[in-house]
Parts: structure tokens; sequence; C-alpha cells
């Protein structure tokens, strides 16, 4: 289901298996070389005035759900990997380069190929007005309440109370916003 207003500067490549859904809002701005996947049962939903920046790719698969709510920008080349759920609250921000992750391979076991050891998956959820600075890394399981900040190339391990500034690798508080 595609809303009003759809604009796009090329076509993106869209794939959406029979049994999985795809909905995008009304003032929906898709820019080039954007990939979006929906695989399985899975659905993905855009909602409208949503932005979105060169080559981000989008994927879903499983059973994930995958939703992007009103007003929020996605910055270039960032990756919305779906095993699980994936939630951006309103007039979230995403900058560039941003990698959000809901699977990780199995590893623990030397004496079989990590390739082989299969996968564990947890959702992601960013609350309402957080903004993710460049090069951020979201690992599975994390939850950022309303108004978090993450400072630029920090890999976000743990969730994080609402209002604070974090930053590092592993992230941590830094200070919290008036």
């Amino acid at each position: 289901h595609f809303g009003k207003n759809l604009r796009c500067d090329s076509v993106p490549k869209i794939l959406i298996d029979k049994e999985a859904y795809l909905k995008l809002g009304d003032n929906v701005e898709l820019r080039r070389n954007i990939e979006i996947r929906v695989h399985q049962k899975s659905k993905i939903t855009i909602g409208s005035n949503v932005r979105i920046d060169r080559g981000v790719r989008i994927l879903a698969t499983n059973q994930a759900k995958i939703n992007l709510a009103e007003a929020v920008r996605v910055g270039l080349y960032s990756v919305f990997n779906g095993g699980d759920d994936i939630s951006v609250g309103p007039r979230s921000l995403v900058s560039g380069f941003v990698y959000l992750q809901t699977s990780m391979h199995g590893f623990k076991n030397k004496n079989i190929a990590v390739q082989k050891q299969g996968y564990s998956h947890a959702p992601v959820t960013l609350e309402e007005d957080t903004w993710l600075g460049t090069h951020v890394v979201i690992l599975p399981g994390v939850t950022l309440a309303k108004g978090v900040v993450v400072g630029s190339n920090a890999v976000v391990t743990k969730s994080a109370a609402a209002n604070t500034i974090i930053g590092g690798v592993p992230a941590k508080v830094l200070n919290e916003r008036n």
C-alpha cells in the first residue's frame, strides 16, 4: 500500500515476498539507490512525512515488523537489518551510515564454524525524538527511551533512559538533556 504524494528521484529496489507486507504513508520521500526487502511473513510500515536518503537498506525477514513512525529522517547509507522488530519513534533522526542490527551469529563453540552456529534475535526500539549520530551501531535488544541522543561512532550495547546523551565504545551515559 502506497500513500499519496510519494516522491522518488529514482526507482527504489523493492522486493516483497507473497506473504509479506509493505505500507508507505503520505508524503514519503525516497532518494536514489534505496533497497527495501520484505521477506517471509514480515511487515514494513513507513509513516507519513518520512524522508529516506540515498543508499539506505531496509530488510525485514522472519515475522519481523519494521516501523518508521511519522516524520522520521534517515541519513545516507544506513542499514536496518530486521530479523526481529525495529521501531523508530516519531520525529527521530537517524544520521548517515547508521546500522540497526537485530540478529547476531552464534560464535561461542570453537569447534563449530561461526556460519553454522545459527542466529539469535532481539528487537531494537528507538522511542520518540531520538537522534543517532553518524556511524552509530545499535545491537540487538537495545531500547533507547524518548529523547536519547547518541554521539557519532558509538556502539550501543545496552538500553538508555529518557533524555540521556550517550556515546563511546561501548556507549555509556555522558550527560543529560535539559
